[in-house]
């Protein structure tokens, strides 16, 4: 099976979009090079994987205001439940079907990132976006009452 390579077509020039690129790259890497006993534990890991890269982005997505925001979160929920099922047919031993959804993955992967991601990419550039920074005030908010202190100012730095 041909596998994704990285290649320059697939490099958006935003170095913490093309390490998450490059971990879906090695994820479904593994997926190809998996023997049957082993394919729904490498499967299991690319869901995983994918699911915390789609979360990544659609939290930048919503902390910076990124107008195609709804249509891109919407495939990427899809896509996740499309390989959510692809996990349950490689449990159940129905490994041609879940090396095909590898084969069709990685042609929408391609096309997304060379056009849905690379919008987002040139919004996020646009907006001199730090993913760090979200990162930080989105690990705050979730510790409770102490980050309702946090200064507006820290807040818009998000969004500027």
């Amino acid at each position: 099976m041909a596998s994704l390579k990285w290649a320059d077509a697939l490099a958006l020039d935003l170095p913490f979009m093309d390490r998450e690129h490059q971990a879906f790259e090695d994820s479904i890497e593994r997926v190809d090079m998996a023997d049957d006993a082993h394919l729904a534990f490498v499967w299991d890991d690319l869901v995983a994987c994918t699911s915390e890269h789609f979360a990544r982005e659609d939290l930048w997505m919503r902390s910076t205001g990124f107008p195609a925001k709804k249509a891109h979160i919407v495939q990427h929920l899809v896509v996740l439940e499309v390989m959510r099922e692809g996990l349950v047919q490689a449990r159940e031993g129905r490994f041609l079907q879940v090396r095909e959804m590898a084969r069709q993955l990685r042609s929408w992967y391609v096309k997304h990132v060379q056009t849905m991601d690379a919008a987002l990419a040139h919004h996020l550039r646009g907006m001199r976006f730090d993913p760090m920074k979200v990162e930080d005030v989105t690990r705050a908010e979730s510790a409770g009452p102490a980050s309702a202190q946090k200064p507006m100012a820290d807040r818009a730095a998000i969004t500027a």
